[in-house]
């Protein structure tokens, strides 16, 4: 790879626009990359511009791209390089970098970017429990930035037994399919309960609960 692209710079585009040049890829680049991401990850995040890990994803992004668009990210690239600095430990492109990425190619998780970001990283620093192997579906679980996937504690009534107007809930807020969206509603203050939703567990509310989500279902 020419010496002057920063190939975080580079993966960090790709991650800001990712939904369009995804469907570019082949399935097997796909795989290649996925790949790629998972050692980066493994070696503690982006690592320096010139490290291996990174410089493999950025060049598995552009043999996966059809030439147009891989000569895009290479000026793109090297433009911002002059810019950001070589030695930079991170970098991003319009609020995206290799983090986001990874997050998107390995975990499916869309809670990327500038917007989403801080979202997820205020829903992440809620106190949770780890989840490894198969978990109930009506459950939330959430994938963090290092891939480690753990469940909301205020879901537990005691232990790992979940309260049961939880997993009602949980059902009507689509957790399966938005976990974000529905720890988001747990976790932030809601004017139809007067105080976040995860707060009147426990507390002889539950019917409240149910009717805040089952409006919500109705909005």
């Amino acid at each position: 790879m020419n010496p002057q692209v920063n190939p975080q710079v580079m993966l960090g585009a790709v991650a800001a626009d990712w939904p369009r040049l995804s469907l570019l890829m082949a399935p097997a680049a796909l795989d290649t990359l996925g790949e790629r991401l998972e050692r980066l990850r493994a070696e503690g995040g982006a690592g320096a511009p010139g490290g291996g890990a990174v410089e493999e994803a950025a060049r598995a992004v552009l043999d996966a791209l059809p030439d147009e668009e891989a000569s895009r990210l290479r000026h793109g690239a090297a433009d911002a390089g002059r810019f950001t600095g070589a030695g930079a430990a991170t970098v991003s492109v319009s609020g995206y970098g290799v983090q986001d990425l990874c997050m998107l190619v390995l975990d499916g998780n869309p809670m990327v970017g500038p917007v989403l970001g801080p979202v997820r990283d205020r829903l992440l620093a809620a106190p949770a429990l780890p989840v490894e192997g198969p978990a109930d579906t009506r459950l939330i679980v959430l994938t963090g930035v290092d891939g480690a996937r753990r469940a909301p504690a205020f879901q537990y009534e005691a232990g790992s037994m979940p309260w049961p107007v939880v997993l009602e809930v949980n059902d009507l807020l689509g957790a399966r399919t938005d976990p974000w969206g529905a720890a988001d509603w747990w976790l932030s203050a809601n004017a139809w309960t007067g105080t976040t939703p995860a707060g009147l567990l426990g507390r002889a509310r539950d019917p409240e609960l149910l009717g805040a989500a089952r409006a919500l279902g109705e909005w």
